[in-house]
Parts: structure tokens; sequence; C-alpha cells
């Protein structure tokens, strides 16, 4: 008998949901190696087969929103007249998607690592503009004023800079619960930063050092004051965030990425003192 006719035999039934507030691109149902349906937001695929051991998978292909990557394949022992019964849903990632299928009421099954059913959750993270912050300036003078021949001197320019997160006010884009959003966003404040800093791969409060070699060659008789102007970089950006009631909130982020300096040499020989 070929695996296709064995499906046919009804022994058990599979069913798999899947939730209707996704986005609108049909799943493809693999049973056993064999496409045997289409799964879309909101609807629940019924697929009779023969009792004993399958394999269940949902696959995608392109849609308007991102690549959506494969669920892994679970593996199930359906008894005679049992009805074995899935959960699906999208789990959007930084670059790829990932479709999570899991069997209703498996314990086994826990939201990905960093997060709990009562924290906020990252769905995705758009990187937009950076913007500099002026955090004052060195001053340095070399004055060659007394000699007859050019001077070369080497400075060095450091800084230490912490990695800091700040966000700003959420928008809300949808809803699925009734309670009160500024309060559960508040509240909710820290597991978002804890979030946004596992998705951005970044050490959120680590110190670090800017350094960096300056050559400077001042003529014959001449002083001048070298002015670094320090800045901070700071990377704009939006997270996606779902709070435990359901909403989606868009928050702006900031997250300081590095510093730097603009380098003015000014001459001064012509100043008394210098």
């Amino acid at each position: 008998m070929s695996s296709q006719e064995e499906l046919a035999v009804p022994g058990g039934t599979i069913r798999i949901s899947r939730d209707r507030a996704e986005p609108s691109e049909a799943f493809r149902v693999w049973i056993d190696d064999l496409r045997v349906g289409l799964l879309r937001a909101g609807q629940e695929a019924v697929f009779p087969v023969p009792s004993g051991p399958h394999r269940v998978q949902l696959r995608a292909g392109f849609s308007v929103v991102g690549r959506a990557g494969d669920s892994e394949v679970l593996q199930i022992l359906v008894e005679p007249g049992e009805v074995v019964c899935f959960d699906s849903r999208v789990l959007p990632g930084l670059w790829v998607n990932k479709i999570l299928l899991h069997r209703r009421g498996d314990p086994s099954i826990s939201e990905p690592s960093g997060s709990s059913a009562a924290d906020a959750r990252v769905l995705g993270v758009t990187q937009m503009t950076r913007i500099e912050e002026l955090l004052g300036e060195d001053v340095r003078l070399i004055d060659n004023r007394a000699s007859p021949a050019p001077v070369t001197r080497s400075l060095k320019a450091s800084r230490e800079w912490t990695r800091t997160l700040t966000l700003g006010e959420d928008r809300r884009e949808t809803l699925g619960g009734n309670v009160s959003a500024n309060l559960l966003w508040l509240s909710a404040k820290g597991s978002i930063e804890a979030e946004l800093q596992r998705t951005l791969s970044l050490a959120i409060g680590s110190t670090h050092l800017f350094e960096e070699e300056i050559g400077v060659t001042i003529p014959e008789r001449t002083a001048v004051r070298i002015v670094l102007s320090w800045k901070r970089i700071w990377q704009c950006g939006e997270a996606r965030v779902l709070l435990p009631d359901r909403s989606v909130h868009i928050v702006p982020y900031q997250v300081v990425v590095s510093v730097t300096f603009d380098q003015k040499i000014q001459d001064v020989t012509s100043l008394p003192d210098g």
C-alpha cells in the first residue's frame, strides 16, 4: 500500500490550528513527507491518518513580510480513534521568521530563552538612523614658538564610554486584551530592555575604551591649540513588542554604539599666553 493510501485510512485525526492575527500567507502541511494541505491564519486543518507513528511539519515559502523558516518535524504516535491537536504560530525574528508548531497540552513547550509567559516579547527590530550627542571638549596646547624648526608630536585621544539603552514612548498598534496599556507597558519595561539586549546581541551596561593616536606637525615659531570635540553615537530604532495582554506596541529605542571626536587645530601664535 502506498503512503498516500495509508494516509487515507481513518485510524485517528490530526488537527492543526493557527492564530487569526498572523500574516495571511498559507503554510503547507506535511505529514510523513507528504504535502497534505494548506493552513491559513485563523483556520484549523483536519487530517484523518492511520493509527501509528507519524511525522508532522509546517513549511512556508516567501511572503510579503519576509521569509518564514520551516517548523521542526514533530514525531507523534496516533492511537486508534485518537484526535491529536497542534497549535502553530509565527515567531518573527530579526532576519527570518520562525514557524512554531507544538502539540496542545505538551508541558515541554516553553517560550524562547530569555522570556516567560508573564514578560514582554520582542517580535522584531528595525534599525533606523544614527544620531550624535556632544560630550564636551579636550584641549591640548603645543607651543613651538621658541624653536626655529618644525616639531611633530604624537597625541593619544582616549575616552571611556558605556553601552546605554533608552526606551521612548510606546505607540499602540493592535489590541488583543483589556488591560490598561500604559500601566502594563510600564510594568513590562524591564523585560523589554532585557529582551532587546538579547535580540540586539549587545551587552547593555558594559564599559569600553576608545583610543586613537594623533600625529600633529607644528611649524617653527608657532603655537597651536588642538581641540577634540567628543561625540557619543546612538543607534536609533523601533522594536515591535508583544505584551502579556496580547497587545502589540511599537517602542522606539536608542542604544550607544560608539564614541568618536572631531579634531580642530587653531593657530594661537599671536595670543600672549599661547
